[in-house]
């Protein structure tokens, strides 16, 4: 993997903003996203070769602990993540500079709703991976109190124009289709492109703000502790703040 990891910059890809504190250690909810995907990768990968996409400052890979590479537009972050001691490339999820069946995990956190060619990285992630490799990702997606407020006032919530060329959404949106892929369109596309989806899992749940003259009752509803309890329910673990999926590669026939 030396010379695939040299190779990283010789791509010619720009790198993109500056850097900043680390997001994902901030606040108890993205604090509570790295800690479930920290499990996730603990529970999918044991051995072989790890691959995070849009890396950072290496929050995920400081997290769990294991050798691995991360790969980001942003070389500022990346001169963080290895001043942690980490293995890094500048590289982007459409065109990673590694061989074939390079990795036994990928892992995409927050990443997919800022890629212009979503299939185009599908594809990509395919390729690196082994056969029968995972694949970890997650995305923000609408909840049910930013649900309720869209079919209130009939405007978008949790998207981002300047950087999101996609929000993902369990709840059908017919005022802003242009903007919202649904799950289910999601997942298709996924196993279009080769990936098998073995588990649906999501952090933190937020609801209308009914309870708002209640402020307690609000914040037990939405604790962490809730959290557990809500991704049981079918009717509610669709709308997390954020879609987790774990996949596996799929041989081709």
């Amino acid at each position: 993997m030396s010379e695939q990891r040299s190779a990283a910059s010789d791509k010619g890809i720009n790198p993109l903003g500056h850097a900043s504190p680390d997001r994902y250690v901030q606040g108890a909810w993205p604090r509570a996203l790295l800690s479930r995907m920290a499990h996730w990768v603990s529970e999918i990968h044991s051995q072989g070769e790890l691959l995070d996409i849009g890396c950072g400052e290496g929050a995920l890979l400081h997290a769990v602990g294991m050798e691995g590479i991360g790969v980001d537009l942003n070389s500022e972050r990346l001169i963080l993540a290895a001043e942690r001691g980490l293995s890094v490339a500048l590289a982007n999820g459409e065109q990673l500079p590694f061989a074939d069946a390079s990795f036994e995990t990928v892992v995409s956190m927050e990443v997919l709703e800022h890629v212009p060619d979503m299939n185009g990285m599908i594809r990509e992630i395919k390729r690196v991976l082994k056969p029968g490799g995972h694949w970890l990702i997650s995305v923000p997606s609408v909840t049910l109190r930013s649900w309720y407020e869209m079919s209130r006032e009939h405007r978008p919530y949790y998207c981002d124009a300047d950087e999101h060329y996609r929000e993902f959404s369990s709840a059908n949106l017919p005022w802003f289709e242009h903007r919202f892929v649904s799950t289910k369109e999601f997942e298709k596309q996924l196993q279009a492109g080769g990936f098998g989806l073995q588990y649906r899992d999501g952090v933190r749940y937020l609801f209308p703000q009914w309870f708002s003259r209640f402020p307690a009752l609000q914040r037990m509803i939405e604790s962490e502790r809730s959290d557990r309890l809500w991704r049981q329910l079918p009717g509610v673990r669709k709308f997390p703040y954020w879609m987790i999926r774990v996949l596996r590669s799929m041989d081709k026939e």
